[in-house]
């Protein structure tokens, strides 16, 4: 990192900011002496002249410093939610994007010899008021990740009640890492992991959409949802409609081992659920860890083909090719997804021993959830794709 990567935060559109941003938090952790122990806002920060009349009195207010609101700021606005912080409730207060652009210029001013680390951690600061809630989002976990400041907190809690499924899954992420209790009610519980369904007559084909983390209470991948009702009507009729549909509890760990353990009970209950579900031919659609789920599953599940949808990618956690008859499955995901980025997998399963049987598609330049979305599908004929194989 060096002051040029900085200084580009200043021209880049929302999404690339982002992911700037959070290459950066990850940058600024690993020099860290004493990481996540600071809980107050770097001194240089709270003093820099070009700030305080801006960033500053809010960033004490996230802080529970003081709980005086700031002036009238021009080039401040309102979103209309509030935040729950130390301090009590406070707006939800951003820079307008003419704004955000003037002051992060003024702070890239390099006098008094700053170092990179110093401006990169202002313009992440300064990033917690962007006006795009995604870049806000992204701001936030990487200013935790450089300082471990509350600051994070109270701006990714606001984020998680979203209607946005991109903020509100970017949001869940990020405070996954921060603050997991915060997220539990986003989830289901190890109760939900348990195979409970009854034995079915056996069936020629059939299509099961599975949903991934923090999504077990979405709508779009359960019967009548928007995706659900896409693909029955567009690509596969044999999807899955019964209202003993399959979910998992979506639940999340902090750490591979705590990862492995929640997918491999979610597979266990996927693997009952199948077997009580049979059908000669099965195709697995899944999104997000979601696929983890399954890939745990393969080695047990007689598939067709599985069809991937922004799948955050371990290499410890591959799909047993042997058991898909097709010997073919795909990625549909988008050039950059924020959220794989922060849960720290990879997009595609380059380097890895199934990667001559991967498909590839990019559905769209940013989005966790575009993989998922209709529009983007038929936009970019992935029905024709999909059904290359196992039609």
């Amino acid at each position: 990192m060096n002051f040029a990567d900085v200084e580009k935060l200043v021209d880049m559109g929302p999404r690339e900011r982002a992911a700037q941003m959070l290459d950066m938090g990850a940058e600024l952790h690993r020099r860290a002496r004493t990481p996540h122990t600071r809980r107050e806002l770097p001194r240089q920060l709270r003093r820099e002249s070009v700030l305080e009349t801006v960033a500053a009195p809010i960033m004490d207010r996230l802080h529970g410093v003081r709980a005086a609101a700031p002036e009238k700021i021009r080039g401040l606005a309102e979103t209309g939610r509030m935040l729950k912080t130390r301090a009590g409730e406070v707006t939800d207060l951003v820079l307008t994007p003419q704004a955000r652009k003037s002051v992060a210029r003024s702070a890239m001013d390099r006098t008094q010899d700053r170092s990179v680390n110093d401006l990169a951690i202002r313009q992440l600061g300064l990033g917690m008021m962007d006006s795009d809630p995604v870049a806000r989002c992204c701001a936030a976990y990487a200013y935790w990740l450089a300082t471990g400041a509350d600051a994070a907190i109270p701006v990714l809690d606001n984020a998680i009640d979203s209607e946005d499924e991109e903020e509100r899954l970017v949001g869940a992420h990020c405070l996954a890492k921060v603050k997991p209790s915060r997220v539990r009610k986003l989830h289901g519980t190890a109760e939900d992991d348990r195979p409970q369904t009854p034995i079915n007559p056996l069936q020629n084909s059939m299509t099961v959409i599975i949903h991934g983390t923090f999504a077990k209470d979405a709508d779009w991948y359960k019967p009548g949802g928007d995706f659900h009702t896409y693909v029955k009507g567009h690509v596969y009729p044999d999807v899955y409609s019964g209202d003993d549909f399959f979910f998992w509890s979506g639940r999340y760990a902090r750490t591979d081992a705590g990862l492995a353990t929640i997918w491999r009970q979610a597979a266990n209950k996927l693997v009952s659920w199948c077997a009580s579900h049979p059908a000669q031919t099965l195709r697995l659609i899944a999104h997000s860890h979601g696929n983890n789920v399954v890939n745990m599953a393969t080695p047990r599940i007689p598939t067709c083909t599985l069809i991937q949808l922004s799948p955050p990618v371990r290499d410890w956690n591959l799909p047993d090719m042997s058991t898909v008859s097709s010997s073919r499955f795909f990625n549909i995901h988008s050039r950059i997804d924020l959220v794989v980025k922060i849960d720290g997998g990879a997009q595609d399963y380059r380097g890895t021993s199934v990667a001559s049987r991967e498909s590839t598609k990019v559905i769209g330049t940013f989005g966790h959830g575009a993989s998922h979305d209709a529009k983007k599908w038929s936009k970019k004929n992935v029905p024709q794709l999909v059904k290359t194989v196992c039609p």
